[in-house]
């Protein structure tokens, strides 16, 4: 089968030639018709994981296709079923095959086509943990959600106020026109509007920016507040535990029962999926560079069939 492979750091990727899966008990064997780049593709392609893991191996986490094979395990998806889901670090999507475990995959959205489903699951595990298993979001609370407009932000945004929330969020102005889609009760400028000036009462911050953002959340944050970040972001605890702050740091996990939760809210019409760019999987480093040095919102999606 075809496969995107990164065989050395800080050199070229390339479509190769490789040995088709087989599927293990736990798994389903799926032919991909579409997979997503998230920041954590082009963070491995760049090096940022060398200490980790060692090439050669397929990139991508996300994807959307229909089931082949599956194991003996496997009881809630069968073969002709159109599934979504993600993969770890390693295991890789961009290929024209993948054999997710069992809590990795699910039926994918009825009302949206490949391109779009394969836009969803990492972010959405990410943004519904943050907002939810991290946050301990309540209905009618305060979010205020930095990077509002990226992949996980923007299914945060839409998470909070399908259940009740008032919704800052930060981001260019170049993407306020995106943000207005996400129905955001605030949408903060950053070029020129300070959020420690305008969100008042906040009751959980998710940032998915980092930087001097972390000092300026935590001093609008009152004690017993919580404050969420991504994985790879430093959350300095003794500053939050001197402020009477819950400081966290994101992991998102696959959650097959998650993934038909998220389908549900899409199919419903309650949730939106935005797509940037379509690129073929011959064309992986260009889109892997488009992915880098794009401003514009909605995620770069490979159409692998």
């Amino acid at each position: 089968m075809k496969a995107v492979r990164i065989n050395e750091w800080g050199k070229p990727i390339h479509l190769e030639d490789i040995a088709q899966p087989r599927p293990a008990a736990d798994e389903a064997l799926v032919k991909i018709h579409a997979a997503s780049i998230n920041p954590v593709d082009t963070a491995i392609m760049m090096g940022y994981f060398g200490a980790m893991i060692t090439p050669p191996m397929t990139l991508g986490t996300d994807f959307s296709g229909v089931v082949v094979e599956v194991g003996s395990n496997i009881k809630h998806v069968k073969p002709g079923d159109e599934v979504f889901g993600l993969l770890p670090i390693r295991s890789g999507t961009f290929s024209e095959y993948a054999t997710p475990k069992s809590h990795e995959v699910a039926l994918k959205p009825r009302t949206i086509d490949h391109q779009h489903a394969s836009t969803l699951p990492l972010p959405a595990m990410a943004a519904w943990q943050s907002l939810h298993d991290l946050g301990q979001f309540k209905s009618g609370q305060r979010v205020l959600i930095h990077g509002v407009a990226g992949a996980v932000g923007g299914l945060a945004a839409q998470f909070a106020k399908i259940e009740g929330a008032y919704v800052y969020g930060t981001d260019i102005p170049e993407k306020a026109d995106h943000v207005a889609k996400l129905g955001i009760d605030r949408f903060i400028d950053t070029s020129h509007e300070k959020f420690e000036d305008i969100a008042t009462d906040v009751d959980v911050i998710l940032d998915f920016i980092g930087g001097e953002y972390l000092d300026r959340s935590y001093s609008i944050l009152k004690p017993g507040r919580r404050y969420v970040t991504a994985l790879m972001m430093q959350t300095p605890q003794p500053e939050a535990e001197k402020r009477g702050i819950t400081s966290l740091g994101l992991g998102a996990q696959a959650s097959a029962e998650l993934l038909a939760q998220i389908a549900s809210l899409v199919d419903s019409g309650k949730l939106k999926v935005f797509v940037n760019r379509t690129f073929k999987l011959q064309e992986a480093q260009a889109a892997l560079d488009y992915r880098m040095t794009s401003r514009l919102p909605g995620k770069v999606v490979f159409e692998i069939l």
